[in-house]
């Protein structure tokens, strides 16, 4: 186990803490008001929805093939030169985002941005994690929690601003002065928390095959929500499935695979992990689809639209901590029940709003969404991380993110196809629904293409419930040991 470094000054780990803080406040802000901006982008270029989800999309599979290998490679180069280095390309990407002529080009400057982003958070905690040691680490790694959902809290408002003032170029420019000065600071304060360059293979096959099934069960998401299930978007789902049990025969025979499967003979942990992927998905695609719905329907400015979406987070931010108290109390398994049961009447009570609901009607149920999260989040890691030996942190770590950043990529694509879906039930072509200022105008078809996407998530949602409760509690690192 790791202990405080006491070479650094009490001062000095808090500038270390700031600096961490601020890389994840900024990439929680250019999340969120990415979100806020898709409706303006489907206008700007013409492009459908299907079209447009690939703006957080190229960030989030970005991550999802990068965060494990490059966290390995902190800890084999150093974490200081890959961190400074995410701060530089993040930058670059945002830059290019702010001059991107067309759909594709910003979808490809995502990317480059998403590069710099993983660089960060796969660095940013670890290295908080190794200045902090004893009882002053998991006070510090809250702090960075928080900063993370403060940074959902401004982006929201600050993205619908800036779109309704400067245009939506303007919420990547704001990124440059942050991100610069992170680099700055971190040049500056942060010291090399690898002392013994350890020697680490990195999973180069597991980590691309990950990746490949993703992208191709995303891929054939898009062709289904274009074409429903044809020849095409079944060939895809057939190459998704191949890839996946190509990807579980390699990382079994892998020395140093990058999602430890074995974990997976717990029982606690796959509870944890599926209810994590599925509370995470519903959540997800609920908020690619609403600002759809708040500016297409309900005919919400940008500004409202983010004013609306942060009650969602202001209430994590006051309950969190709550949740995690009361984990230790009750125990994880209820309180992971209770916040999968608030997510699903959440987005379920989203299936009956129409064209003439109130903000109202929406922001209960983000506030209800934002206490599932709260009473979730925190004792659903508790049970996982409290489910395997001392020796497998770092692996149950790596497979949280990567779980999270899956549903969130798989959970943007479904609601996509979804809505999609429906519309083309309805009778609406894709051409007809690229500009969502219409939508107004004849919202029926609309409005039930929302609510039965909506019903669908709630589903996952009452299954991830289901789960929550079937994990028994954590049985010790003796009893995983055992059973490997």
């Amino acid at each position: 186990m790791a202990t405080e470094n006491t070479d650094l000054s009490a001062a000095a780990r808090r500038l270390i803490l700031v600096n961490v803080c601020l890389g994840q406040f900024i990439a929680a802000v250019d999340a969120r008001s990415v979100n806020v901006a898709l409706p303006t982008l489907s206008t700007e270029f013409g492009s459908a929805m299907q079209t447009v989800q690939w703006v957080p999309l190229a960030y989030q599979l970005t991550v999802i093939g990068l965060v494990l290998s490059l966290g390995r490679l902190g800890d084999m180069v150093g974490r200081k030169k890959i961190y400074n280095l995410g701060f530089l390309i993040f930058m670059t990407g945002t830059t290019l985002c702010g001059f991107a002529p067309g759909i594709m080009t910003l979808v490809g400057a995502r990317l480059i941005e998403g590069i710099g982003g993983a660089m960060i958070l796969a660095n940013g905690r670890a290295i908080v994690s190794a200045v902090f040691g004893g009882s002053g680490r998991g006070k510090a790694l809250g702090i960075t929690s928080m900063a993370f959902h403060m940074g959902y809290i401004v982006g929201p408002s600050l993205g619908g601003f800036l779109i309704d003032s400067l245009g939506w170029r303007a919420i990547f420019f704001v990124n440059l002065p942050v991100a610069l000065a992170g680099a700055a600071m971190a040049w500056r304060v942060l010291r090399e928390t690898v002392e013994a360059k350890r020697s680490y293979t990195i999973d180069l096959a597991g980590s691309a095959t990950l990746l490949a099934f993703v992208v191709a069960l995303i891929l054939g998401l898009n062709r289904a929500a274009r074409s429903g299930l044809d020849v095409g978007a079944a060939a895809l789902f057939l190459a998704f499935a191949a890839l996946l049990a190509l990807f579980i025969f390699l990382e079994r025979r892998s020395d140093e695979p990058v999602l430890d499967l074995g974990l997976f003979r717990q029982r606690v942990f796959s509870a944890g992990i599926a209810s994590l992927a599925l509370v995470s998905l519903s959540q997800t695609a609920t908020f690619f689809l609403l600002p759809f719905y708040l500016q297409g329907i309900l005919s919400l400015t940008p500004t409202e639209v983010g004013l609306t979406l942060i009650f969602y987070s202001v209430v994590i931010v006051f309950l969190a901590p709550i949740g995690g108290s009361l984990s230790d109390r009750f125990g994880s398994r209820r309180l992971c029940a209770a916040g999968s049961a608030a997510t699903a009447v959440s987005v379920l009570s989203l299936a009956f709003v129409d064209a003439d609901s109130t903000r109202m009607a929406v922001m209960i149920p983000l506030m209800g969404m934002g206490l599932g999260w709260a009473l979730f989040a925190s004792p659903n890691l508790s049970s996982l991380f409290g489910s395997v030996a001392q020796d497998r942190l770092g692996a149950v770590g790596g497979a949280t993110v990567t779980a999270a950043n899956v549903a969130n990529a798989v959970g943007t694509a479904l609601a996509s196809m979804l809505f999609a879906r429906w519309l083309a039930w309805s009778g609406v072509a894709e051409t007809s629904a690229r500009s969502y200022k219409d939508w107004s105008q004849a919202p029926q078809a609309y409005v039930f293409a929302f609510r039965n996407s909506w019903l669908v998530f709630a589903g996952f949602a009452f299954v991830a419930i289901v789960i929550a409760m079937m994990g028994r509690r954590a049985e010790g690192a003796e009893s995983y040991e055992a059973k490997l």
